[in-house]
């Protein structure tokens, strides 16, 4: 799923998942390597 449907599910903002992954508390499941984009797993909103 992408960052927005992740931050909708788990009632975070999209830049406080940012800055997560920045610090390596929430890693997205990938990012894509063209775009930069960040992609979440769905088991991920569980954490």
């Amino acid at each position: 799923m992408t960052i927005g449907e992740f931050a909708r599910a788990s009632r975070l903002s999209a830049k406080a998942l940012r800055r997560y992954d920045e610090l390596g508390l929430l890693p997205p499941a990938r990012v894509d390597a063209y775009t930069g984009y960040r992609y979440y797993a769905g088991a991920q909103v569980e954490r």
